[in-house]
């Protein structure tokens, strides 16, 4: 068989790529990259996919078009080294026999990791403690208490292979764990050992509230004034999914009030501009979209892809395997 990689950037080349992981796909199949560091289009890939078996992407990967798919003869496995799917097919692909796989579970592990320090740090103040000791300001042990996040009531907005890694990380603290989701049955909520509710009744009990929907048409702004209001003082608000969940003038609103507290890494407006609102507030801690930063994890992106090819070529089931239905549910653009 032979496969294509259309990854062009270095970076992620050198990062993916390395010896081990490409000798594994070696030893099964024929392997073409495309050129490194030269725009690769659709049209391109049109032009090179009829003599392929399997195709490897990851984040810059070029569209599979309908022309790309009416011209791919051979094809029968797209795997995505990354999280989404959404930047490199449509529903279309789903009406051919094409297998399509994405690493989304090792990518949520990176972000689910993150959403934990995220809590941890913001319900231990972290950065306002480092930041009033930079200043001389000493803890007062007769005074001073934090959030801290054993047996605190925690509420998880989305459910997904984020939300169940988070789950599985919590377990050790004793948490109470809500639960909102269009997704997760009773039953499935029986067994991960957390309670399903409703997003108005999440924010009124929670202590911590962590957001980890897809955002589609559906979920745009679904986190409004309304919600944010409902937030009892002193609560956490984290964000690790998208920006455009959150309606960001109600969350100004609601932290300018020195209230609540956020720790945030995604936002409206990416790169998030220095003199942005949030950037000034001591009760928000901020980071770059970091969230599938986590180093072993970033590399082993392909590497799963590589095995998901060889499972497939053993004819063995995909453990990142893409239907329709979850297609739908994932982030358009």
């Amino acid at each position: 068989m032979k496969t294509l990689i259309t990854i062009a950037d270095a970076g992620l080349r050198e990062l993916f790529w390395q010896e081990l992981t490409l000798n594994k796909l070696s030893s099964f199949s024929e392997v073409d990259f495309i050129t490194l560091n030269e725009k690769f289009t659709s049209e391109d890939l049109s032009e090179r996919i009829g003599s392929y078996d399997a195709c490897i992407t990851s984040w810059g990967s070029p569209r599979f078009t309908p022309e790309v798919l009416a011209r791919a003869e051979r094809l029968k496995f797209i795997g995505h080294g990354a999280g989404s799917v959404a930047s490199i097919v449509k529903e279309d692909v789903f009406d051919t026999s094409i297998a399509v796989t994405s690493a989304n579970k090792v990518l949520a592990l990176s972000t689910a990791e993150c959403a934990c320090s995220l809590m941890f740090a913001g319900a231990w103040d972290l950065a306002g403690y480092s930041n009033r000791l930079k200043e001389g300001q000493w803890s007062n042990n007769n005074r001073d208490t934090i959030l801290g996040v054993t047996r605190r009531v925690i509420g998880l907005v989305g459910y997904g292979e984020i939300s169940k890694q988070v789950i599985r990380m919590l377990q050790p603290f004793n948490t109470r764990i809500l639960l909102h989701s269009s997704y997760c049955t009773q039953e499935e909520a029986a067994a991960q050992g957390v309670e399903l509710c409703g997003l108005n009744e999440l924010f009124e009990r929670s202590d911590i509230v962590s957001l980890h929907n897809t955002w589609t048409p559906r979920t745009q702004g679904m986190i409004g004034a309304e919600q944010l209001r409902l937030l009892r003082d002193g609560v956490l608000f984290i964000n690790t999914a998208r920006g455009p969940i959150v309606k960001e003038e109600a969350l100004l609103e609601e932290l300018s009030k020195g209230r609540i507290h956020a720790a945030l890494d995604v936002y409206d407006i990416e790169p998030m501009p220095v003199d942005h609102k949030l950037q000034a507030m001591p009760n928000v801690l901020c980071l770059p979209h970091i969230g599938g930063f986590h180093g072993i994890l970033k590399r082993e992106l392909c590497d799963f892809i590589v095995d998901e090819l060889h499972r497939f070529v053993k004819g063995e089931d995909l453990l990142g395997k893409v239907t329709l239905d979850q297609y739908r549910r994932l982030t358009p653009w």
